[in-house]
């Protein structure tokens, strides 16, 4: 890409209209990104926009965890996502995380170990939980710290929690042979592009492209709102270090 700035065009029927909306493509160096672009990211998370965004799980949807706005852009562009499903927090560090859930002093010393990285923690909801984050009953929340540079560059600008999701399930994953490794098919969500044309038109404000493939993997989810404590996911992460399986 020669330009910093390009544009995912939109260009198929939704709900019997023709989409031509334009989503924004954003190229930013992930090791050392260009704090203008950045400052344009943060703009728009900060009104409530959606960022299409890289992960060390893959690109994934970002945006405000305190506009409820989020949340129902976050159904239309994942569809078979159950209403009463919740999605997920990314949290700037360990101190956001205590103000948003509950942590016991083994989960926060097994927390220090696992954070950053590609590992969900299920914890109890607090009276500060987002509300669009909260389980059913608002019981219980999932949280995230992530490592990728990209995410962390945005999370330490901002003092409110992101809410996220990945652009597609594991189902989807499973039923396209993708996590076979013989498999050298490309698939769409690799393809900034791709995931543009596919997006719900009109929801995705920003997406940030990198200089490197994002390959899309799923995190390790472990259940600490409960005792014993369950793994949800293997996500294929280390978990030796937990030291509690």
């Amino acid at each position: 890409m020669t330009n910093a700035y390009s544009h995912c065009r939109n260009s198929f029927s939704h709900n019997g209209k023709e989409g031509n909306l334009m989503t924004q493509v954003l190229s930013i160096h992930q090791k050392n990104p260009d704090k203008r672009r950045m400052k344009e990211v943060l703009e728009i998370i900060d009104r409530g926009g959606i960022i299409l965004a890289p992960s060390e799980t893959g690109y994934c949807f970002i945006g405000n965890a305190t506009n409820d706005s989020t949340h129902e852009k976050f159904l239309k562009l994942r569809p078979a996502h159950s209403k009463n499903k919740p999605f997920s927090l990314f949290c700037k560090d360990i101190s956001q995380v205590s103000k948003l859930a509950y942590l016991t002093t083994q989960t926060f010393r097994i927390a220090s170990r696992a954070w950053p990285g590609p590992y969900t923690f299920i914890l109890p909801c607090s009276k500060n939980t987002p509300k669009i984050a909260a389980g059913p009953k608002r019981k219980t929340v999932g949280i995230r710290i992530s490592n990728h540079p990209i995410i962390q560059s945005i999370m330490k600008e901002i003092e409110f929690p992101l809410l996220v999701t990945s652009i597609t399930d594991e189902a989807e994953l499973i039923a396209q042979d993708y996590f076979d490794e013989s498999n050298i098919h490309d698939f769409w969500w690799t393809n900034v592009t791709e995931i543009c044309k596919l997006a719900h038109p009109g929801i995705i404000d920003i997406a940030i492209k990198i200089d490197e493939i994002v390959p899309l993997k799923v995190s390790t989810i472990v259940d600490f709102s409960q005792e014993p404590s369950v793994l949800i996911r293997d996500g294929g992460w280390e978990l030796d270090f937990i030291g509690i399986f």
